[in-house]
């Protein structure tokens, strides 16, 4: 095996002096063709010196057929090979390193042996399975039926055994063993007459076997087996020469569609040894018109990266993460290159992979222009920006953050620490607590809080953010947030605050006031009430009692203006209500029986058109606006007329509605009819036109609402609230 190392290492050292040959001017695929010959030519004379050694071994049989499981392989003598130098040349076709020159090879093995089959396995998963690459088969054979192919090797473990040993097999009679193995049980099934087994073997590693089954000649085979010998060696170099120019192939086709620039110059004379075919497709040149191009038209077309200075200032390799090559038609690509400065054989060579980074230039931009429109508009909305690595304690910062805190960015210490400093002591501790306390089923934060400036001026700050990383203990590992500057907006809430102190004390002094000017003006009213109703009872002439009945109605009026405009007074100043669950239906029969004595005055009828509870969330207030509804439905309608009351379902609320049969409101007066003192008609009806606005007001305090309506069913109006349900 050490006889065929070397001669592998002169094979070798053959073809890589062959891979000088561009440097003389000589093309990539003549270059290709004489590699090739000069393996051929090192092929056969390792041959022809492998056999001659082989036939002065006195006992060769001992290294070359093994034991079967019969007996013992007779001595065999020395003996001449039939093949000669002539015949050895002839046989080393350029085929030999070629699936073709196999099977040619293995037919010749055939023909020798004179067998049916002859194939060969090599050995897979740690030598485990045997998988057939190559078979040949004598005309009419059957080829397809094989004990070996996929098969595992512990289905055989003396021919497996034997060959991992590195000894061959050899039966001359299948059928005549008597032995019971598991090799010999499967061998029986497929083999008729004669099996042999030869390993392969590669830089001293079994790497397959050859298989010969069915010789006709095992006798002869037996006495001299030379070139039995001589055909499997040239088999093995034909399979081991092919894969290494498989190898060849796939590592160049890898080279050449890969993603990247790849190209390899000579740094002595600036010329192009190699160029993959992407560098070629993208730059617009061909292979030939690189490996010919001029120094400076080379310089201008990927640069002049393989310069001395480059390497005297890099050393062995360097990256380039910007740079350009030049296409055929002057356009520019960027790359990035990185660059490998190789000796070798006394010459100096340069590896250079370049990668296309057009993309990464065009998300750079982009990122770039991100980056410029969230700076603008942080700097729009006086935001500062903070990134915080709570593991680390490291902050990173915009320049506003910095401001915020009466520092420049370059002066403000990029850690929390330093910023927790600065919180006011009687909030740090919450706001700490609250970093601290982030989850991950609530990431986001928002806080207020004061600092206390490098310039010992105090601020508000509003901080929202997002914990952006967890540790494996779920505490957040990482903060990112914006920072507000609020310190105006503080003083103008206590600002407001103040103010909204005062107006409360405000309307507390105008409900007092309205409660004192009610109450002094109801006293007079009252008297000048009691008064006239006395001289009514014992006033006899009837100019007079005229003239009483008038001041009473103004007396009425009076005391009716006072009450609705306290009233209304005392709803302008509330924001709220009490509220219950009440029946709607009952309210406005209880206001209904209140009025009953102004409806028969007026001889008018009133209908409940609804059935069932009505339940709402509502204050007992609400009853004004039924009486307000009645009131004037009564006041603006005729004798004999009458009044319908309906409850309609209008999803989540009610919608009570009083239709009477008056005169109606005209379409242009309708928007108006609520608001305060305005009447869009008297005929001969006085009042103080607060009646509808407290209506208004009541609505709203119900989150509700009021309007009017053509009376649906003929002449009159609809007035309606909406009230929501319980």
């Amino acid at each position: 095996m050490t006889t065929w190392s070397k001669e592998f290492y002169i094979m070798v050292l053959v073809f890589m002096l062959s891979a000088m040959l561009p440097y003389l001017g000589i093309n990539v695929n003549t270059t290709l063709k004489i590699q090739l010959i000069l393996i051929f030519c090192v092929c056969i004379f390792v041959i022809y010196i492998s056999v001659n050694h082989s036939f002065n071994i006195s006992k060769i049989a001992d290294s070359t057929v093994s034991e079967s499981p019969v007996s013992q392989a007779p001595y065999i003598s020395s003996h001449s090979s039939r093949y000669e130098l002539p015949e050895i040349t002839s046989l080393l076709s350029p085929l030999s390193g070629t699936e073709e020159g196999i099977i040619h090879i293995l037919s010749l093995i055939g023909e020798l042996t004179d067998c049916t089959r002859c194939s060969v396995y090599e050995l897979q998963g740690t030598l485990n399975i045997a998988k057939r690459r190559y078979l040949w088969t004598k005309s009419g054979a059957d080829g397809e039926k094989d004990v070996f192919h996929n098969s595992k090797m512990k289905m055989f473990p003396w021919v497996f055994s034997s060959i991992k040993n590195k000894k061959s097999v050899y039966i001359r009679d299948i059928t005549s063993v008597k032995e019971a193995t598991p090799d010999i049980k499967l061998l029986q099934a497929q083999v008729k007459s004669s099996f042999i087994a030869i390993p392969m073997i590669d830089d001293g590693d079994v790497f397959g076997f050859v298989v010969i089954a069915d010789s006709q000649k095992t006798v002869s085979l037996e006495e001299e087996p030379y070139d039995l010998i001589f055909l499997s060696e040239l088999l093995r170099l034909a399979i081991v020469q092919k894969k290494f120019i498989d190898e060849i192939s796939l590592f160049k086709n890898l080279i050449n569609r890969s993603n990247d620039y790849i190209i390899v110059i000579d740094r002595n004379t600036s010329k192009v040894l190699d160029a993959n075919e992407t560098l070629c497709a993208q730059a617009g040149y061909s292979k030939a018109e690189f490996m010919s191009m001029e120094p400076d038209i080379l310089i201008d077309v990927v640069g002049n990266f393989w310069r001395g200075a480059f390497f005297e200032a890099c050393g062995s390799s360097y990256l380039d993460v910007d740079s350009s090559f030049k296409t055929k038609d002057g356009k520019k690509i960027p790359v990035e290159i990185n660059v490998t400065f190789i000796a070798h054989g006394g010459s100096e060579y340069v590896l250079a992979v370049a990668r296309n980074i057009i993309e990464r230039k065009e998300r750079e931009l982009m990122l770039q222009k991100i980056r410029d429109r969230v700076e603008l508009a942080l700097n729009g909305a006086d935001l500062g920006m903070w990134d915080w690595d709570v593991a680390t304690d490291e902050l990173v910062f915009n320049a506003r953050w910095a401001e915020m805190l009466g520092y420049q960015a370059a002066s403000l210490p990029p850690n929390f620490k330093s910023i927790a400093g600065m919180i006011h002591e009687q909030e740090r501790d919450k706001v700490i607590s609250v970093f601290r306390g982030i989850k991950q089923s609530s990431p986001f934060f928002e806080e207020e809080f004061r600092v206390t400036t490098r310039n010992n001026e105090i601020k508000w700050l509003l901080v929202r953010g997002k914990a952006t990383e967890f540790d494996n203990e779920g505490k957040a590992s990482r903060l990112t947030g914006t920072a507000m500057d609020i310190t105006q907006r503080k003083i103008s809430e206590d600002h407001l605050k103040q103010y909204a102190d005062k107006l409360q004390r405000s309307n507390e002094m105008k409900e007092l006031f309205t409660d004192i000017l009610r109450h002094d003006l109801l006293n007079p009213a009252g008297a000048i009430k009691g008064y006239t109703e006395l001289l009514l009872e014992i006033e006899n002439n009837e100019r007079k009692k005229t003239m009483l009945e008038r001041i009473q109605k103004s007396d009425n009026k009076l005391i009716d203006m006072i009450d609705t405009a306290a009233k209304f007074a005392k709803l302008e100043s509330q924001d709220e209500l009490e509220f219950s669950i009440m029946d709607l239906g009952d309210l406005l029969r209880n206001v209904t029986e209140s009025l009953r004595p102004m409806l028969e005055s007026k001889k008018m009828e009133v209908f409940m058109r609804f059935s069932g509870v009505h339940s709402s969330s509502v204050n007992s207030i609400v009853e004004e606006v039924f009486a307000n509804f009645l009131t004037n439905a009564v006041k603006y309608s005729s004798e004999n007329t009458s009044i319908s009351i309906d409850i309609f379902d209008e999803g989540g609320m009610w919608k009570v509605a009083v239709s009477d049969q008056g005169e109606g409101i005209s379409d242009a007066d309708k928007p108006y009819v609520f608001d305060r003192f305005k009447r869009v008609t008297k005929k001969g009806v006085k009042g103080t036109g607060l009646g509808l606005a407290i209506v208004k007001r009541i609505a709203e305090l119900h989150h509700g609402d009021v309007g009017v309506e053509n009376n649906p069913e003929g002449k009159g109006s609809r007035f309606w609230i909406l009230l929501n349900k319980a």
